[in-house]
């Protein structure tokens, strides 16, 4: 049986930078917030953060798994059994990494607990696509093949979820915010 999975999502997907060129403190805000509330600054501060310390160790090891899926799907696959070995001692692994990684993550501010759930939930519904794509193989069932890839484009949606929703919250934070969707 020969297997078309999308590698949706070239790499990295999740990565995404920020730059400080932005994040810089407007004279005055800092006076008007309540002591309890961050300041815009330090919103910023854990923007940056989370995109460019906490985002980017998930976006790492999903990077590897996504390499190796890469590698024996598509163009490059050869066999079922050389598939099933890949995702059974490579990618499978490497990708429950990212899902203990993104589980971990701990926003420093109200506004990013959201985000982390998208995060959490992707990462989940990918290593999800992942295990059908397994299970499919060592049955033959082209149906669970087709409800693999099918959780693959959830991931995506997901994925462009939360890219639209970062790009939001840095535009009210100042910060620049470019999603980097394909490495």
């Amino acid at each position: 049986m020969k297997y078309y999975i999308m590698i949706l999502l070239a790499f990295g997907l999740i990565l995404g930078g920020c730059s400080k060129e932005q994040a810089s403190e407007k004279p005055g805000q800092a006076e008007s917030k309540a002591a309890s509330e961050p300041t815009l600054k330090e919103k910023r501060d854990a923007f940056l953060e989370y995109v460019n310390e906490e985002i980017t160790k998930t976006s790492e090891l999903e990077m590897k798994a996504f390499v190796s899926l890469d590698s024996v799907t598509g163009n490059n696959y050869t066999d079922d059994q050389t598939m099933h070995d890949e995702l059974v001692n490579t990618t499978i692994p490497a990708y429950e990494e990212a899902v203990s990684e993104a589980k971990k993550i701990e926003p420093k501010i109200k506004e990013l607990e959201p985000m982390k759930e998208q995060i959490v939930k992707a990462t989940e519904t990918f290593h999800e696509a992942l295990l059908m794509q397994k299970e499919a193989i060592e049955k033959q069932d082209k149906d669970l093949i087709q409800q693999g890839n099918e959780k693959m484009m959830e991931y995506k949606s997901i994925i462009d979820e939360y890219h639209a929703g970062m790009k939001e919250l840095a535009k009210k934070l100042e910060v620049d915010y470019q999603p980097n969707a394909q490495q």
